[in-house]
């Protein structure tokens, strides 16, 4: 048949009634109208002649050049994109169970004609959901909380581009190529002026790669090559371009054509993509096409591929309804060319990173022209484990094979015995130029309403399906499926999102907006700061600290280095101060050397007349004299590792030690006389101990005093901190603190090594004082020792500081008479030499004691008090003499770092995301609420008006499950933003 045959056949083709025909379609997922049911009021016959006819409309045409089932060419040229859409579950009963019905179904048009027509009357309600779930899904915060969707997969030619524009209401491009290398995201919905809107939706950057991706490129960790995921708050929607004119199909597919390249060319600034249209004024027609070639050319040789970003539409009209959906391109196993073989993982990484999300509901196209077994989409389904929120679309019916064996694999689908997906199958056929001619075609194939001989038939075998045939029922489904679960996750996602927004507003607390006036507000800071210094160091309660952490333990750990000397006989154990130790020989004989391994070897029987006397300060030992001999550290030098401890203990010298030292300085000739050069060896050698608790005390002092200085810097930059001004202030007083603690270490160093050079003093009274005390501290533990020595007792001998006056004397009168028993001591120079060296040792501890505290009281503390003032304004350049002060510093100084101003960036601009998705959805609980007052009220008054109430009740909604108090609707304020309801 010539094609003007077939048009003309086509324009005057007698559709015929077959029998049984005149029955309505049955529907088994749409609410009835029980015969029985009192609270519905009978037609009338005038109403009943005002419905729509159960035969199809008189214009029902086949489109011109349609393919169908019989004798007539079918034209393949636009296969990928010819569907026919049809769920399919055996039992109707399910379908009913499976469905709510909302009350607008009851009298809703059963036609398949019109884009939209069944849902016209669709529940306002519905569209409400589904509208507040399309907008959330536009605000992006899937990374939040995880948001119901739609899915539509399938492999390439399985007329998903038809499926998709007929579930769109939108004629959408059918050349090859377009809207198939990203995700489109179709959201559709209900309005009173039709448009499309169309976004560009930027979730992962474009990072090339400096060498052509292989399929070795595309792992786990980075599954679509050359694109890298962005950090949500870094994900953008840009607004591409809105046309408001349905009818222009080649203006939709220019569009949607130029904003895929758009995804596709990263580099390029997307508003070079965004056509001009026909009706634009402003621009020539040859400009216009220049215009395109020059997007062609882009096409043609673009940066990418393929990309994960989303082309996303806003399509709305009076006759739509209320859905959104992704479609996804189609899944392939071979790539045309071996250089393209990456791309079929790619596609695969995508499709299946979509079916994994737990909330999607999957619509999985599968045309009847082909084999179920072979579709590669319904096994990636199937490995995901997505099987039961899966709904199966049979497209392109029209081409089904004539043959009766073809017709058992898809009766094995639709009666659940193969290919089992939780929610069914829908079945549909989509042939024609537009959707009206679509639509008819689809209503006059599933009605076997036209002409066998031109149309072809759908075998009556599928006639129990036919309440799943049609692109209206698919519609209607998949909006109440698609609301039905956005209505069970609305709690929880209203919970996360509250959840998410405190988090960030926690987050932004750390990242404070600038002051209004910086100015004022740097040069406020550094004079709190300048002023609570100077009135903190130079605090009595801030010394008085300091004297008690650093000053006064130093003190104690000098004094303790004070030379040691055992007053016990040569060959028995140490004795300290106050506590000698001895083990007495026989009287009259002289006592015998003894090593010190005889010492610690000796039996307890033979230490039984040992004196154990309590030690009465644990004290620091200096270096023994024969290690100071070997090598002793030169002026300056600090002998051991700076410490609390100071170094190991040295080793205390005996009587005959000192005795030997005496001997070797002595000058021949000169006998009795000891030698100035044996004084000042034994004192340097403890002297030198100071080092490392000098350095220990000037690092305290430091880090305490810096300590105090950052504590005040912090307080009075509270609000800058996040600013460049706090940052370098904080560096200029580390580098402040540290110049001034290499100031007081050269200082106290060089009284250091003054100390350590030799014996001098000028205060004679204080060395007598001294060295008289410490005298008759040795000859008091000495004399103790000969008495135990020739009594062979062991008393306990008490510290002289325990003594009273008293007792004192009395000690004293009893040594005395004592000494005439045992004579004169042989040590007693010895004991002379010991009690000097001690007595200098503590005049000069004393003195650079004095010294060293005096410089941090009257000269670090005041010094830092001085200078403090002019300091910072000078290192931050507001003190110049040459620059000045200019608002250019200012500028610098209330910088933020790159990354502050990144995160705060990122944290508002997804703040404000999710205070929109908390409006959204708040306003759609509002509205429910209103919805059912409203249908209470209603109802109230349809009672009232049927004389079944005797007065009109009062409307509340409870607040609690227990019966709680009602609140009146009427007086219900609407849900605020952030605020929940149990």
């Amino acid at each position: 048949m010539t094609q003007s045959n077939m048009r003309r056949a086509n324009q005057h083709a007698r559709i015929k009634r077959e029998p049984g025909s005149h029955q309505p379609m049955a529907n088994s997922g749409l609410a009835r109208i029980d015969e029985d049911d009192n609270s519905t009021v009978a037609h009338s016959e005038v109403e009943r002649r005002m419905q729509r006819s159960d035969a199809p409309s008189a214009d029902t045409r086949l489109a011109p050049g349609a393919s169908v089932i019989g004798d007539m060419d079918v034209d393949g040229e636009d296969e990928d994109d010819e569907c026919m859409l049809m769920e399919v579950k055996t039992k109707t009963e399910a379908v009913e169970q499976d469905l709510p019905t909302p009350r607008s179904f009851v009298h809703m048009d059963r036609s398949f004609i019109g884009p939209g027509q069944a849902l016209k009357d669709f529940g306002q309600e519905l569209k409400d959901i589904n509208d507040a779930l399309g907008e959330l899904q536009a605000r992006g915060i899937q990374h939040v909380v995880s948001l119901p969707e739609l899915v539509l997969v399938g492999d390439q030619s399985s007329g998903k581009s038809s499926l998709m524009s007929a579930i769109a209401g939108l004629s959408l491009p059918r050349s090859s190529g377009t809207c198939t290398r990203c995700p489109i995201h179709i959201r559709i919905s209900r309005a009173d002026e039709w448009s499309c809107r169309v976004f560009l939706k930027e979730d992962y950057a474009f990072v090339p790669r400096d060498h052509p991706i292989t399929l070795q490129d595309v792992t786990d960790r980075d599954r679509f090559p050359p694109w890298v995921k962005l950090d949500p708050s870094r994900q953008t929607r840009k607004e591409f371009k809105t046309i408001r004119d349905r009818f222009d199909a080649e203006e939709i597919e220019t569009l949607l054509r130029c904003a895929q390249v758009a995804i596709l060319n990263p580099s390029t600034p997307y508003r070079f993509f965004v056509p001009r249209l026909k009706n634009e004024s402003g621009q020539s027609d040859a400009a216009r096409r220049e215009h395109l070639d020059r997007i062609k050319e882009k096409e043609a040789h673009g940066e990418a591929q393929f990309s994960p970003n989303t082309v996303a539409l806003e399509v709305k009209g009076p006759d739509l309804a209320d859905l959104n959906f992704y479609d996804l391109p189609g899944v392939f196993i071979t790539a045309k060319r071996p250089e393209d073989r990456f791309l079929e993982r790619v596609v695969r990484n995508l499709t299946c990173e979509y079916i994994s999300r737990q909330n999607a509901i999957i619509l999985w196209a599968v045309p009847m022209n082909q084999d179920a077994e072979n579709s590669f989409a319904f096994k990636l389904i199937q490995e995901m484990n997505a099987e039961d929120r899966c709904v199966g679309v049979m497209t392109k019916a029209d081409l089904l094979p004539r043959e009766t064996n073809g017709f058992s694999s898809w009766l094995s689908m639709l009666n659940e015995q193969a290919h089992h997906t939780g929610l069914g199958y829908f079945i549909t056929s989509r042939q024609g130029s537009d959707l009206d001619e679509q639509n008819k075609f689809e209503e006059a194939f599933f009605n076997r309403t036209a002409d066998s001989a031109s149309m072809g038939q759908w075998p009556e075998i599928f006639e129990k399906y036919r309440d799943r045939c049609g692109i209206e029922r698919l519609k209607e489904f998949l909006s109440i499926t698609l609301g039905r679960e956005f209505s069970k996750v609305l709690p929880e996602v209203k919970q996360k999102v509250h959840n998410r927004l405190l988090r960030i507003e926690e987050q932004l607390e750390k990242y404070p907006n600038p002051p209004p006036n910086p100015e004022m507000e740097i040069m406020r800071s550094l004079a709190e700061f300048a002023t609570n210094v100077k009135t903190r160091v130079l605090q009595q309660e801030f010394m008085s600290q300091w004297d008690c952490l650093f000053a006064e333990p130093f003190k104690k750990r000098i004094l303790g280095c004070k030379p040691k000397f055992n007053v016990k006989e040569p060959d028995v154990i140490t004795i300290d101060d106050n506590s000698p130790m001895a083990t007495p020989a026989p009287l009259g004989q002289t006592p015998r050397k003894r090593s010190l391994a005889q010492e610690i070897t000796m039996t307890p029987s033979k230490r039984r007349g040992q004196i154990k006397v309590e030690d009465s300060d644990r004290m620091i030992m200096s270096p023994s004299t024969s290690a100071t001999m070997r090598g002793t550290p030169g002026p300056g030098n600090f002998p051991f590792s700076p410490g609390p401890g100071g170094g190991p203990p040295p080793r205390s010298k005996n009587l005959m030690e000192l005795r030997t030292i005496i001997r070797r300085s002595a000058i021949p000739g000169q006998p009795g006389l000891v030698s100035a050069s044996v004084y000042e060896p034994l004192y340097t050698e403890a002297a030198r101990t100071w080092g490392p608790h000098l350095e220990n005390f000037v690092n305290q002092t430091i880090q305490f005093l810096q300590n105090e200085v950052m504590k005040i810097l912090d307080n009075a930059f509270s609000n800058l901190k996040n600013r460049a001004v706090y940052r370098e202030s904080v560096e200029h007083m580390k580098y402040f603190m540290e110049k001034h603690k290499e100031e007081v270490r050269n200082q106290l160093n060089l009284i250091y090594n003054l100390e350590t050079q030799r014996i001098f003093t000028k205060d004679e009274d204080a060395l007598q004082r001294n060295k008289a005390a410490e005298k008759r501290i040795l000859e008091r533990h000495r004399h103790f020792l000969r008495m135990a020595v020739r009594t062979g007792e062991s008393p306990a001998i008490r510290k002289m500081e325990e003594l009273t006056e008293e007792e004192l004397v009395q000690e004293q009168a009893k040594m005395t008479k004592e000494l005439k028993v045992i004579g004169p001591d042989p040590y007693d120079q010895e004991i002379t030499v010991a009690a000097y060296v001690r007595g200098y040792y503590l005049t000069a501890a004393s003195r650079f004691i004095d010294i060293v505290a005096i410089h941090i009281m009257s000269g670090l503390l005041p010094r830092v008090a001085s200078v403090i003032d002019t300091y910072l304004h000078e290192k931050l350049g507001l003190y110049s003499r040459t620059s000045g002060s200019g608002p250019e510093i200012f500028m610098r100084l209330m910088s933020e770092g790159p990354e502050t101003e990144r995160k705060r960036s990122e944290l508002k601009v997804e703040k404000e995301r999710l205070d929109q998705a908390m409006e959204i959805i708040v306003n759609l609980e509002n509205k429910e609420q209103m919805a059912t007052a409203t249908a209470a009220n209603s109802q109230a008054m349809q009672m009232m008006s049927q004389g079944l109430g005797g007065q009109r009740p009062e409307l509340s909604i409870r607040t609690s499950a227990n019966g709680g108090a009602a609140t009146p609707v009427s007086e219900r304020a609407p849900t605020p933003i952030g605020t929940y309801e149990a």
